[in-house]
């Protein structure tokens, strides 16, 4: 309520005796009428519900102690307590949840409510008799209670599919379904396909004026309902809404294809579509919030040494090191197959097509390979070769006319960079400082002393077709990730030069250079293909 406290039972029983939401059911205690007993033996809420408060209502179905407090006049709620067990008092009042959607419209009505201190020191809800609430309130409540059972009697139906959750098993829920036709049920209710669709629009429209969730509600429908009951204010109350107009609609989509009416969703704008309704992929819809969990670059990196030094530039760059921006992948070696790595990880999701265009589902994923230049990968024209292959093999599940944009050179999408004509250790540090970290690193001595170790570098660096640093010392017992660790210091400084003089730096800089150039190109934007010949 507006005074800060929350409704309690003094507040519904004005609400009550004032007639804007009086409750379901009235259960007495004491001596029930046998005229007015109800056989509930065959009720499957009975069979799979043991909760306290249906084991009393239908126990006092069966005795004949159950009533209707909209046909009876108000009396005043009983308040001496008779016993442990609910109802603790003479009478007990249940709701059906599907009154806080009643609750959500008398709103302003509710906050009329005013404290009277009582002689006990307790607090009375009351309204002022000029705050009472007149004949149009009165009217309106009995049309939304009215919706409420009509929900009431139909949910069992359709609820499991909307919220994903069966209580009991699948076949008391297929048993419930069989019992009673969906038209039998529309009669024994009194009403039309045409009035449940009705109030399902109307619902939508109530939801979509009072939802604060804008367009964020194509992502919050997605979630797993259970979550939804995280969800609170006119969020939560407008979801509630979605629930029920989505309750109806299941149900008028249970009638006979003949007799079946279009809901009117077809082409709505967001805020007055279903529950259901799926106009975009999932991809799309966080791709437009920019919350897609795809990368707008995967950094395939050769191994060990690399995955260890590259994040680390990239946060001495300023270079954001988030795998949902930028992936680091190891892949294990030049002699490494990328084609499954690259297609898992750039793969275009397309979506709408709209002629000359076809609008992409996900954003672009680049795939920006950094080896050493051995192997596939020796000169210019072999990464270029592998370059074409690895193109080949992303694009080759989309029509031929779609490709030529992800082959063009500018485009970006797959590039492969090494650290010049030599490994990563020979391209970024002298053969002194290489013998010197080996030396630090190491828990042995050189057999032959620190000239001998620049030595044996020297000719990897000169010498060697594959040059391997550690082949120069094979038994320093040093790994390339503790001598990366122990490098990392020479590394940083010649990056600050480098950043402080505004010239290129060493070749790992220049990579994480092009790959934050990659990340955005084009990043934010909404992508597309164009219809063109093929590559």
């Amino acid at each position: 309520m507006s005074s800060g406290w929350n409704l309690n039972a003094s507040g519904l029983e004005e609400l009550h005796r004032q007639g804007v939401l009086i409750p379901f059911y009235g259960v007495d205690l004491g001596p029930g009428e046998a005229t007015r007993a109800i056989d509930v033996s065959t009720s499957e809420t009975w069979r799979q519900f043991r909760s306290t408060h249906v084991n009393q209502l239908y126990a006092a179905a069966t005795e004949g102690r159950l009533h209707d407090p909209s046909q009876e006049t108000f009396d005043t709620w009983p308040t001496e307590r008779e016993r442990d067990l609910w109802p603790s008092v003479h009478r007990g009042y249940l709701y059906s949840p599907f009154q806080l959607l009643t609750l959500n419209r008398i709103r302003s009505i509710v906050d009329l409510l005013r404290p009277v201190a009582r002689p006990d020191g307790t607090t009375k809800w009351e309204f002022d008799p000029a705050d009472a609430p007149g004949d149009e309130v009165k009217e309106a409540a009995a049309t939304w209670r009215s919706l409420a059972v009509t929900v009431s009697a139909i949910d069992t139906r359709v609820m499991p599919e909307i919220m994903q959750v069966f209580i009991g098993d699948t076949e008391a829920w297929r048993r419930t379904k069989l019992a009673q036709s969906p038209q039998e049920l529309l009669e024994w209710l009194g009403l039309s396909e045409e009035v449940l669709r009705e109030q399902s629009r109307s619902l939508r429209a109530g939801a979509s004026f009072e939802d604060d969730l804008g367009e964020f509600y194509d992502v919050v429908r997605r979630a797993n309902p259970s979550r939804w009951s995280s969800l609170r204010g006119s969020i939560r109350t407008s979801l509630d809404s979605r629930v029920v107009a989505q309750v109806l609609d299941l149900f008028a989509d249970e009638l006979p294809a003949s007799s079946r009416t279009v809901s009117g969703s077809a082409g709505a704008g967001i805020s007055m579509q279903p529950l259901s309704s799926r106009e975009l992929s999932l991809d799309a819809v966080l791709t437009h919030f920019h919350l897609s969990p795809h990368p707008t670059l995967v950094v395939a990196l050769e191994g060990g040494t690399e995955m260890a030094v590259v994040p680390r530039v990239m946060r001495l760059l300023g270079v954001p090191d988030d795998p949902n921006w930028i992936r680091l992948v190891d892949f294990g070696g030049v002699d490494a197959n990328l084609a499954l790595l690259a297609r898992y990880a750039a793969e275009p999701v397309l979506g709408a097509d709209v002629g000359g265009l076809v609008r992409l589902d996900r954003p672009v994923t680049r795939f920006l390979v950094l080896t050493d230049a051995e192997g596939k990968y020796t000169t210019e024209a072999d990464r270029d070769a592998q370059r074409e292959r690895l193109l080949t093999v992303i694009t080759e599940a989309l029509p031929e006319d779609l490709r030529p944009d992800l082959f063009m050179p500018d485009a970006g999408f797959v590039e492969i960079m090494t650290w010049g004509d030599k490994p990563f250790e020979f391209a970024h540090f002298t053969d002194e400082e290489l013998a010197d970290a080996l030396l630090a690193t190491s828990t042995r001595t050189h057999p032959d002393g620190r000239a001998k170790l620049v030595q044996a570098i020297n000719l990897q660096r000169t010498r060697d077709p594959s040059p391997d640093i550690e082949d120069a010392w094979r038994g320093s017992g040093v790994s390339k990730i503790e001598l990366a660790d122990a490098l990392w210091p020479l590394l940083e400084a010649q990056i600050e030069r480098a950043v402080e003089a505004g010239e290129p730096g060493p070749p790992v800089m220049r990579a994480v250079v092009r790959a934050y150039e990659l990340a955005f190109m084009n990043y934010g934007a909404d992508m597309a293909l164009r219809r063109r010949g093929a590559p």
